[in-house]
C-alpha cells in the first residue's frame, strides 16, 4: 500500500511527521530525504538543516551506520527477521534507549533508499531493570532467613549446642519467626500476581476506623516493644464508619505501621490519625525515621522500588505496590509527604457511606 495514494497531497508527509517514532528516509547515496520531529530529536539536529546531509553526519553509531550502509550496497540481503539495533542517547537531559530497525525502500521493484525507525524502549529497559533489582532482592530475602532456618536446625540437631531446654525453644522461636517472615513474603508475591491478573476480590463493609488500626497494629507490638518506639493514636470517637474489605484495608495499615517501625530509630515516634473530610476519611502513618527523597515520592509505589536508604531495614519492595492497588480498588488514593532526614507521613484515603447511602440501607432492611 502506498500512503501518498490513500491520502491527499502533503498529508503523508504530515503523518510521518506525527508519528511518536523516530523516522529517517534516505536516497541511495544516503542522504536524508526526510526527517521527522521525533527522529531529530533524537539525533540532535535541526530538522530544517538536516535534509540533503548524508547520514553518517547525523548517525554517529558504527553498528547503525553499518547495518544502513550495507543495505545500500546490496538491498538484496535484507531480510524481515534482521535482529535491530538497541541505540541510547540522552535526550532533555535524560537517558533514552531505542529499538532501530532499518528496511531498504522499493519503488516499483528499484531500490530507492533506506528508511531507519527508532522505536523508545525506555520504559521496557527500565521495566527490566527493576524485574532484576527484584529478583536480587527476593533472592536475598528469602535466603537470609532460610540460612537462619538451616543453622537452627543444625543447632538442635547436635545436642551439645543445646543442653538446655531453654536454648532449643530460642532456637524454636528464631525458626517460627523467620518462617514467618518466609510466609509474609510469599504471601505478598500471590497477593501481587492476583492484582496483576485482575483477580482483586473486595467484600466490603462498613468497620470501624479505631477498630481496625487496634487489628493492624496487634501483630506489631512486640516489635514497638524491642525498639522503645512510642506509638500514638490520633483516630477521633466521631470519625464514621469506613465502607471497604476490612481485610484488605487492615494490610494497608499493618504494612505502612510496619514500614514506619522498619525505617525509624530506637526510641523514635510512631503517629496513627485519622480524619472525616468530603466523604472520605484520610489515615495518615506518620514516623520520625530517615525520611524520602523528594524526587522518589511517585516511585515508591512502584513494583519492586526501593528508596530509603536504609539498607538493613530489608523488604522486598512489593508491600507500597501492593497498598496503592488495593487504595485504587476502594476508589482512594496514597500518597507521601516526607524530607530525608525528616521522617515520612503516609495518608490513604478510604471511602465513606453518604447520609443518603445509609438511610437508603437502613430503609431495605426494614
Amino acid at each position: 500500500m502506498n500512503l501518498r495514494h490513500c491520502l491527499p497531497a502533503g498529508q503523508a508527509e504530515a503523518v510521518l511527521q506525527n508519528f511518536a517514532e523516530g523516522i529517517v528516509i534516505t536516497n541511495q547515496g544516503e542522504s536524508i530525504q526526510f526527517i521527522n520531529e521525533r527522529a531529530a530529536g533524537i539525533l540532535g539536529v535541526d530538522i530544517s538543516c538536516a535534509m540533503g546531509l548524508v547520514i553518517g553526519d547525523v548517525v554517529s553509531h558504527e553498528s547503525l551506520l553499518k547495518k544502513i550502509r550495507q543495505i545500500v550496497r546490496a538491498p538484496e540481503t535484507w531480510c524481515p527477521g534482521d535482529i535491530p539495533e538497541t541505540f541510547n542517547v540522552t535526550v532533555n537531559g535524560q537517558e533514552q534507549y531505542f529499538k532501530v530497525d532499518v528496511a531498504p525502500v522499493f519503488s516499483k521493484e528499484e531500490f530507492t533508499g533506506t528508511v531507519t525507525l527508532f522505536t523508545d524502549i525506555t520504559h521496557y529497559k527500565r521495566v527490566d531493570r527493576l524485574k532484576a533489582q527484584f529478583v536480587a532482592t527476593i533472592s536475598h530475602e528469602f535466603r537470609n532467613p532460610l540460612t537462619s532456618i538451616i543453622m537452627a536446625v543444625e543447632l538442635l540437631l547436635d545436642e551439645k549446642q543445646t543442653d538446655s531446654p531453654r536454648d532449643a525453644k530460642l532456637l524454636l522461636q528464631a525458626i517460627r519467626e523467620d518462617g514467618q517472615r518466609l510466609k509474609r513474603l510469599v504471601d505478598n508475591l500471590l497477593a501481587l500476581s492476583k492484582i496483576e491478573e485482575g483477580r482483586i476480590a473486595m467484600e466490603l463493609e462498613n468497620v470501624e476506623v479505631s477498630g481496625m488500626v487496634e487489628t493492624a497494629i496487634g501483630p506489631l507490638r512486640m516489635q514497638l516493644k524491642e525498639k522503645e518506639i512510642t506509638l500514638r493514636q490520633e483516630i477521633p470517637e466521631t470519625l464514621p464508619e469506613v465502607y471497604v474489605d476490612a481485610t484488605k484495608a487492615t494490610w494497608i495499615l499493618t504494612n505502612l505501621v510496619g514500614n514506619a517501625i522498619r525505617y525509624t530509630p530506637y526510641n523514635g515516634t510512631i503517629t496513627v490519625s485519622a480524619l472525616h473530610k468530603y466523604n472520605k476519611v484520610y489515615i495518615s502513618v506518620k514516623d520520625s525515621g530517615i525520611g524520602i527523597p523528594s524526587n522518589c515520592h511517585e516511585k515508591i509505589f512502584e513494583k519492586y522500588a526501593q528508596v530509603r536508604s536504609n539498607t538493613n531495614a530489608g523488604g522486598a519492595g512489593l508491600g507500597l505496590a501492593i497498598a496503592k492497588e488495593i487504595v485504587e480498588a476502594h476508589g482512594g488514593r496514597i500518597w507521601v509527604e516526607s524530607r530525608l532526614n525528616e521522617g515520612a507521613r503516609f495518608t490513604f484515603t478510604l471511602p465513606v457511606k453518604t447520609k443518603e447511602e445509609r438511610q437508603n440501607e437502613t430503609d431495605t432492611i426494614g
